[in-house]
C-alpha cells in the first residue's frame, strides 16, 4: 500500500470519528437548548411557588375576570397570556409585566399574536 493511501485511510478514519463526536455534541446541545427554551421555561415557572403566587395576585387584581372579552373566569381553568408572544419575545417568557390572565376562549383564539389589549 502506498503512502498516499494510507494517508487517505487515516484521514477517513479521522473523518468519522469527528463526525461522530459532533453528531454527540449536536445532541448534547439539543438537550441543554430543550431545557432552557422560554416554553419549558415558563411551565417550570408556572409550578412555583412563586408562580402560583402570581396568579392568585393577578387573578384578585382582574377581579375574576378575562381582561380581553372581561366575563368571569375561574382561576383553576384559566390561562396566562404573553402579551408579547414567546416565539417573538422569548426573553419576556416569565416576565410579570408581560403576563396576564384571560379566559380560554380569548387566548386559544388569540394564538402567536400581539395583544393590544391592556
Amino acid at each position: 500500500m502506498s503512502s498516499f493511501e494510507t494517508l487517505v485511510r487515516k484521514l477517513m478514519r479521522s473523518t468519522k470519528q469527528v463526525d461522530s463526536k459532533l453528531q454527540k455534541l449536536q445532541e448534547i446541545a439539543t438537550t441543554i437548548k430543550a431545557k432552557y427554551e422560554p416554553r419549558p421555561e415558563f411551565e417550570r415557572w408556572k409550578q412555583t411557588l412563586g408562580g402560583r403566587k402570581w396568579k392568585r395576585e393577578q387573578y384578585r387584581w382582574q377581579k375574576g375576570r378575562c381582561i380581553v372579552c372581561q366575563c368571569s373566569v375561574d382561576l383553576k381553568g384559566s390561562h396566562i397570556d404573553h402579551i408579547q408572544p414567546l416565539i417573538t419575545h422569548p426573553h419576556l417568557a416569565i416576565e410579570p409585566s408581560n403576563l396576564r390572565i384571560l379566559c380560554a376562549d380569548c387566548n386559544l383564539s388569540k394564538g402567536a399574536r400581539t395583544s393590544t389589549e391592556t
